[in-house]
């Protein structure tokens, strides 16, 4: 007769694990739509392989030879802050797992080995994406930039864990003031190490550095496993990072209930847009305040023109003017599209218009939002390629292809309705 398998807090954790990650993967599919997905993760690899490479056979953008490392590290750190400790601890363990201080000392031990593996996993990532930055610039062996993974990642074991730590301790201003302190604190230590150990003896420095944080992060983990009283701090933190992909998937198709505004935020007093006085133009000038005073189409708004700015200024040429003129294009369909809605809305169907009108007043709207857009990423992209003084060049060139591309868009929208 075969003995049964016994049942042990490591076997226990790894169904827990399993399960969450089973939970993660079904919610995820019935949000994603992988056809959608497909057709635009396969173009978006072959362009990443392409432009990856290019950085390391090509000469980097001027902007890039002047980053210093302590800034570099400093955006790094923002990343850092996106990490969490998984300890897979549930509200039912207080009944029979809470007096077993050895099961839940095996718990905690996995949750946070677990965490510095994945926070050296992706701390390995990121170097790996600006090593062509580490070897051009800061003229960097192989051996320092897999220190520099490693030391990253220690790093940003010691500070995910620490801000674990507070988030089970503290609630409220005293939780808030914690984490504030400790993220000055480890980002001024971040920069100032950084600065410190580029230079001569880059090596040496960064492995007395590794060392240091490692003794560090030893400490904390030995800190966390001792201390008492925060059961139901721990059982907390685990349900918020369980529900925190969840609760992002479910942020983009529920909205979330708002309180009735008195006020807006833009546009609070009734001030006149144009002088001209048709019915086109104040027709344009309520859709063009309407859009605003939206918060939703406001922030997906400023959401695509950061994307648009940063999409423009970081690839080569002739691959920005390409994907500059791809966006006027995408932008023009969708600001029409915002337009749309308002023209079938309840309030304009109350109104007797003329349909040359409102094709006119969509025009005007559509350049109103995208001339100011269009302009700035221009500019950018002129900086980024020729300098400050030819980005003036191509913001004009780009407001010029705007004002094309909304026309355009207007006559072959009036001619086909």
């Amino acid at each position: 007769m075969v003995e049964p398998k016994r049942y042990t807090p490591h076997l226990l954790y790894q169904r827990r694990q399993r399960e969450h990650l089973r939970e993660q993967w079904r919610n995820f599919k019935l949000v994603v739509d992988w056809t959608v997905w497909l057709y635009l993760l396969i173009p978006g690899l072959l362009y990443f392989i392409g432009w990856y490479t290019s950085l390391w056979t090509k000469a980097l953008p001027a902007w890039a030879t002047s980053v210093p490392l302590p800034l570099l590290t400093g955006i790094i750190e923002l990343i850092i802050l996106t990490g969490g400790v998984l300890l897979f601890i549930e509200e039912a363990d207080v009944l029979f797992l809470k007096s077993r201080r050895v099961w839940m000392r095996t718990l905690m031990m996995r949750g946070l080995v677990q965490v510095t593996v994945l926070q050296l996993g992706k701390m390995i990532l990121i170097t790996a994406l600006v090593a062509p930055l580490l070897a051009h610039v800061y003229e960097m062996s192989l051996l320092q930039i897999v220190l520099t993974s490693i030391w990253l990642g220690t790093v940003a074991s010691l500070q995910v864990i620490a801000i674990h730590i507070i988030k089970v301790r503290y609630t409220g201003w005293r939780r808030w003031l914690s984490l504030t302190s400790l993220v000055i604190a480890m980002g001024w230590m971040i920069v100032r190490t950084s600065a410190w150990m580029s230079g001569d003896m880059y090596t040496w420095k960064i492995m007395l550095s590794i060392a240091a944080v490692l003794l560090l992060l030893i400490t904390m983990i030995q800190m966390r496993l001792r201390m008492k009283g925060t059961f139901e701090g721990d059982v907390r933190e685990d349900l918020r990072s369980r529900l925190r992909l969840t609760a992002l998937m479910l942020s983009q198709a529920v909205r979330k209930p708002k309180s009735p505004q008195t006020r807006t935020i833009v546009f609070r007093k009734p001030r006149k847009l144009f002088r001209k006085r048709s019915i086109p133009n104040r027709t344009a000038e309520i859709a063009f305040k309407a859009f605003f005073r939206n918060s939703e189409t406001l922030k997906l708004f400023l959401q695509l023109g950061g994307l648009s700015i940063a999409a423009v200024a970081l690839p080569p040429f002739p691959v920005n003017v390409i994907v500059c003129g791809l966006l006027v294009i995408m932008l023009t369909v969708m600001l029409y599209r915002a337009w749309d809605g308002l023209a079938t809305s309840e309030y304009v169907q109350l109104v007797t218009y003329d349909s040359a009108a409102l094709h006119e007043a969509g025009s005007i709207m559509a350049r109103m939002l995208l001339l100011p857009l269009v302009a700035v990423m221009g500019y950018v992209m002129g900086v980024f390629w020729l300098g400050w003084l030819s980005g003036f060049l191509t913001a004009a060139c780009t407001v010029a292809l705007g004002y094309g591309s909304v026309s355009v868009a207007g006559l072959i929208r009036q001619t086909r309705s």
